[in-house]
């Protein structure tokens, strides 16, 4: 016998819906053929008990005038009573008040014999009563009726008799039409439930297989949604994560493939200084310490570079530091004093218009210094000497906390502007760099900042300067 566990999900439903239509097909068949089978008994019963009755009313005279010695006894009362069984098709018994037989219809009856049979008694006492013996080994059923004189006054009983035979045919009739229906209802069953499997578990078949193939590396496979509601919003729903896992990793790929290229220049430029120092710079300062601020300058480079992608692989990841409650004002305070110096050596003039306090937004403190900080040393490496860096930082009526760093420098390019926040994307790669960019700033300001529940706006134009806000949602207090 095959385990249901080793069965298909078709097989499993096929199982259940057959399992649950036998029992509830056959327990109704079971009922409806027992119900069906009392009532033709009850049926057949009733109509002896009214033709019994019927005989014993008619009977009443010719028996009174056998009691009485008159002439209605003998060969007429016989007579009279096998017309009776004739016409009710039953075996037609007359018997006494003491339940001698008298007459009957059936030769096989002697008369004289005594029958203290059940329905005589239940007829004497009013009561229903019926039985099946068996007579020259064949089963009857049995009613019987009082004849009754005057002033209620038993004068003998009718006794009425069928051979079961033809009940028991009827009742298998009934019996063989319920399997017939049942048989067909079940076959219909089997039909509908083997359908409705099908219908059930093709999807889920397709999906298998689509993830089986997603599985071993081919990303290209989709599901059709079809089947009930349930099914195509799964297919929807699988549909979804299948393209956003092909564009995780093609995101991945990219980003490692950047990553690599990005991280080979600066290596390229270290290893190429190492070697002139082994050959060339021996015994010349002069050439030394410009080789070693040049290598400098590459690692400081690598060591930003490093930096900004552990922090973008980790927002890649999930993993976002605990947010807090935090007073943006001395933070920017904080960063202006640091990033002064920087501007001023570069000719630039740094205006800070942040107020005391504002709102408290939740966020993390070292990821918004980052995104701070990022915006200043952009707007200080793409601001030409004499020009102007803002910070500002303002409470919106909107219940948001914006921070804005403009710049009078040399602006992004409209066609630009939509590309700004990708990872790697630079506007000018030569100036960029030449300053040791390498197109992950932008790209990691809008990460943390939509980390943190806000967003980055950029306006820029070209030779006008750039702004770039940063909105914060404030803080609902408890």
């Amino acid at each position: 016998m095959i385990s249901v566990r080793l069965l298909s999900l078709q097989g499993r439903l096929l199982l259940t819906y057959l399992a649950l239509t036998l029992i509830g097909l056959g327990g109704l068949i079971l009922w409806t053929g027992q119900r069906l089978q009392e009532a033709t008994l009850e049926q057949a019963q009733r109509d002896l008990e009214l033709q019994a009755s019927l005989i014993a009313n008619a009977l009443r005279e010719p028996l009174e005038g056998l009691h009485e010695g008159e002439g209605h006894g003998g060969r007429p009362m016989e007579v009279l009573i096998r017309s009776y069984a004739i016409r009710s098709g039953a075996r037609v018994t007359l018997v006494d008040a003491g339940f001698r037989v008298l007459l009957s219809s059936d030769a096989r009856v002697p008369p004289g014999v005594q029958q203290a049979a059940p329905e005589f008694v239940a007829a004497r006492e009013g009561l229903r009563r019926i039985r099946r013996e068996a007579w020259d080994l064949e089963e009857r059923l049995y009613v019987a009726s009082p004849v009754t004189g005057e002033e209620g006054r038993i004068m003998g009983y009718v006794q009425l008799s069928i051979p079961t035979a033809s009940l028991s045919a009827q009742i298998r009739q009934t019996w063989t039409g319920l399997l017939l229906t049942g048989g067909v209802m079940l076959g219909i069953t089997v039909l509908v439930s083997l359908w409705l499997a099908r219908q059930i578990s093709r999807p889920l078949k397709t999906l298998t297989k689509t993830s089986e193939e997603i599985a071993s590396g081919s990303l290209e496979g989709r599901v059709d949604p079809e089947g009930p509601e349930e099914f195509r919003r799964l297919a929807v729903a699988f549909n979804r994560m299948a393209d956003r896992i092909q564009e995780m990793l093609a995101r991945q790929k990219a980003f490692a493939m950047h990553a690599a290229h990005e991280l080979r220049t600066p290596l390229t430029s270290l290893r190429l200084r190492l070697e002139m120092l082994q050959t060339h710079a021996r015994g010349d300062a002069e050439l030394t310490a410009r080789y070693l601020g040049q290598m400098e300058r590459d690692v400081d480079h690598l060591q930003r570079l490093v930096q900004n992608l552990l922090a973008l692989s980790a927002l890649d990841e999930g993993e976002h530091p605990p947010r807090a409650l935090l007073d943006l004002s001395p933070l920017l305070y904080a960063l202006a004093d640091e990033i002064g110096p920087v501007a001023h050596q570069a000719g630039l003039d740094l205006h800070v218009d942040v107020p005391a306090h504002l709102p408290p937004v939740e966020a993390n403190e070292d990821q918004v210094r980052t995104v701070i900080r990022n915006l200043l040393d952009n707007a200080i490496q793409y601001t030409p000497a004499g020009g102007r860096i803002t910070l500002r930082a303002w409470a919106h009526e909107n219940g948001e906390v914006h921070i804005a760093v403009a710049d009078t420098g040399v602006g992004i390019p409209e066609e630009a502007l939509p590309l700004i926040f990708e990872r790697f994307y630079r506007v000018d790669k030569v100036t960029a760099r030449r300053h040791g960019g390498a197109g992950l700033g932008l790209a990691l300001v809008r990460e943390i900042v939509q980390a943190q529940g806000g967003r980055v706006e950029v306006r820029s134009r070209p030779g006008e300067g750039s702004t770039f806000t940063v909105r914060l949602p404030i803080a609902k207090h408890p």
